[in-house]
């Protein structure tokens, strides 16, 4: 198989691969978002659905508590009020009122008084099950709800009354009632007053306004055993359940279930509205498709000229060169014209066929066996020599490589060092062994160690020296795995007590040498024995890498922070005096106070504790500057939640003059 024909097997299953890989990402993920963001639209509409029938429910409960905690209609219902009912409850101020109907009940809940202005039967929503005859059933069934709504409410009274939305002969209602009293709600009820409306043809057109697309009434489902209630505010009245998403092509549906207390035919809404976002997102998955199949059909052209004419071509032609030599057949010697990786390799070949001759081809076979790298340095540092485990081990080319001083592969601190190993094996010094983190090609570090020797030319001049180059990253990556593991807290992952005593040792003197200033918390957490012992030490362990999570993003050095054991932490805070220690300490109460949350679980009773020692102000030594922020700790734990700065006693008097 040609060449040509390898590189087009090659590329265009790559090129068909890729293609099809991002069709089938695309379909996986952008649709799925997409579809995410329009099922999260479905469920705003929702939401906005409950809020409106909500309001309209707290709205009519306001409102009708203005009348049955009125003094008018207490003494109405007294028998002192007999012009009340022309006065206040005309078809007219029921209009107002946004009422369809009004009545007033005694303590027998017996009618008193009543006004009603339904809409015509033939404006009124109903199901497809049901629908009402004439408005006396109509009425006598709303008067049988409310007493049963009256009977609810004083099962367990509410401020304003009780509310509800259901379906009354097929049609929705929304009832209210409320318990008549004087202005101050001072006197016993002496009866109630049941109002509502009807959600009619105009009412609807309303909740219809609120969602992006289509609402009506559903019949009552008979299976909810699927259906999940939808979140909602604690002072909220409605319960609303929601069905599963039922998916069209380019259409999503949803059913809307809401619950009543009286055990009536629940209200349910129908919500049917556009996949529009998905719609949208698979005709830009097709366009960008389509765009990427015309640019990679031009750019596979563009490719294919290139390989011709800058490496088909020139690769014949060395070829053609190369199959020339034999036995019998004077090594040929290359044109090197160009600059590129051509001209590059045409050279290369003729200082491989320069090195035949001397039996070289025959040493870096056996060098690129090795599985250590192999390398040879001129006298001015620069690699003239490598084998391919070398090439592997940093990720470069021999021919990036050939040319290149090491000291490009070496961070500035290690060079003189370097330099330094070079000078003392030209001086011949058996002190020879270096070990330093080189650079990779990709940019990563690795650990490796080495021993230079002194080779000659033909002459017996030093010509340079070679070396071996052992890869010692993973013991290394032990080595200091072992050093953090000493040094850190395996359950927080913060430093230990070990970590805070050298550090803080360091720190003082630092701040020391330099008359800075140095600030230790000290963090105890009240109560957390109980979590404990109540809940266990799973969750005692979860609420501790909490602690130290939030410790950590309240500070702006997190690495600072460090568990002593058990319940205690300490903070180091450098240029700190009385006030900003004090600000930081005030900030870590208010975020460590914060409740736990684990799955149901809430914990707000572990409260802490922090004491503030200063250096140089309170302390000058390490162990005296812990006591002093130990003692503050404990004066904070005597009133729990608080920050205290460490006051150092005073003398008496008496001892003062001594």
């Amino acid at each position: 198989m040609t060449l040509r024909k390898r590189l087009f097997w090659l590329f265009v299953p790559l090129l068909l691969l890729t293609l099809l890989s991002a069709f089938w990402l695309s379909e996986r993920i952008l649709l799925s978002r997409f579809d995410s963001q329009d099922r999260t639209l479905l469920l705003n509409d929702a939401e906005r659905l409950r809020s409106a029938l909500d309001f309209m429910l707290i709205n009519n409960l306001n409102l009708l508590s203005t009348y049955s905690g009125w003094d008018d209609s207490y003494e109405f219902i007294l028998g002192n009020r007999p012009d009340f009912v022309r006065s206040n409850l005309d078809e007219q101020s029921l209009a107002l009122l946004n009422f369809d109907f009004m009545v007033y009940l005694d303590n027998q809940q017996q009618v008193v008084a009543e006004q009603w202005l339904p809409p015509d039967l033939s404006e009124m929503l109903s199901s497809n099950q049901q629908h009402p005859s004439d408005y006396d059933s109509l009425r006598q069934a709303i008067l049988q709800l409310g007493r049963r709504l009256i009977q609810q409410d004083q099962a367990s009274p509410s401020e304003l009354g009780r509310g509800q939305l259901l379906l009354v002969q097929g049609t929705p209602l929304l009832l209210v009632v409320s318990p008549i009293s004087n202005n101050h709600n001072t006197a016993a009820p002496i009866g109630n007053i049941i109002a509502g409306h009807f959600l009619d043809f105009q009412r609807f057109k309303s909740l219809q306004q609120l969602v992006d697309g289509d609402l009506r009434l559903a019949d009552s489902p008979t299976d909810t055993a699927q259906w999940q209630p939808l979140p909602a505010q604690p002072d909220s009245l409605s319960q609303l359940s929601i069905s599963p998403r039922e998916l069209q092509e380019n259409r999503q549906q949803v059913e809307l279930l809401l619950a009543n207390d009286l055990n009536e035919p629940a209200l349910a809404l129908h919500i049917d509205k556009d996949r529009r976002l998905f719609q949208q997102g698979r005709q830009a998955i097709w366009f960008f498709l389509m765009q990427t199949v015309a640019v990679a059909a031009g750019a596979t052209l563009v490719i294919y000229l290139c390989l011709e004419f800058w490496i088909l071509r020139r690769l014949q032609y060395i070829h053609h060169e190369v199959a020339k030599v034999g036995p019998d057949n004077l090594l040929p010697r290359l044109d090197e014209h160009g600059s590129d990786e051509f001209g590059q390799l045409a050279h290369a070949l003729n200082l491989m066929f320069e090195r035949l001759m001397q039996s070289e081809s025959r040493d870096q076979l056996i060098l690129d066996s090795i599985n250590d790298g192999f390398f040879e340095l001129d006298l001015h540092g620069r690699v003239t020599t490598l084998n391919r485990a070398l090439e592997q081990m940093l990720g470069y080319s021999r021919a990036e490589m050939l040319g290149r001083s090491y000291k490009e592969a070496l961070a500035e601190e290690d060079a003189p060092r370097a330099r330094a190993l070079v000078a003392r094996v030209l001086q011949n010094s058996s002190d020879n062994q270096f070990a330093a983190p080189f650079t990779r090609r990709d940019g990563s570090i690795g650990h490796f160690e080495t021993r230079l020797t002194l080779f000659h030319d033909r002459e017996g001049q030093i010509a340079g020296c070679r070396g071996i180059l052992r890869d010692t990253s993973e013991q290394m990556a032990y080595q200091n795995k072992l050093i953090d593991m000493a040094y850190r807290d395996p359950l927080t992952n913060l430093g230990n007590r070990k970590a805070f005593s050298e550090e803080l040792q360091r720190s003082l003197e630092l701040m020391q040498r330099q008359e800075r200033s140095l600030a230790l918390l000290y963090i105890d957490l009240d109560r957390f024995k109980q979590v404990n012992d109540q809940y266990g030490h799973d969750i005692g362990d979860a609420l501790l890498i909490s602690i130290a999570q939030r410790l950590q993003s309240s500070l702006r050095q997190p690495d600072h922070v460090y568990r002593l054991g058990g319940d205690e932490f300490t903070v180091l805070l450098t240029d700190a005096d009385p006030e900003s220690a004090m600000k930081l300490a005030e900030r870590l109460l208010s975020s460590l106070g914060q409740p736990f949350i684990d799955d149901r679980l809430v914990i707000d009773f572990v409260t802490p504790s922090i004491g503030i020692a200063l250096f140089p102000q309170h302390a000058k030594q390490a162990e005296s500057l812990i006591k002093a922020a130990d003692i503050a700790m404990y004066e904070a734990k005597q009133q729990r939640n608080r920050a205290c700065l460490y006051r150092p006693l005073e003398l008496p008097p008496s001892t003062q003059s001594r």
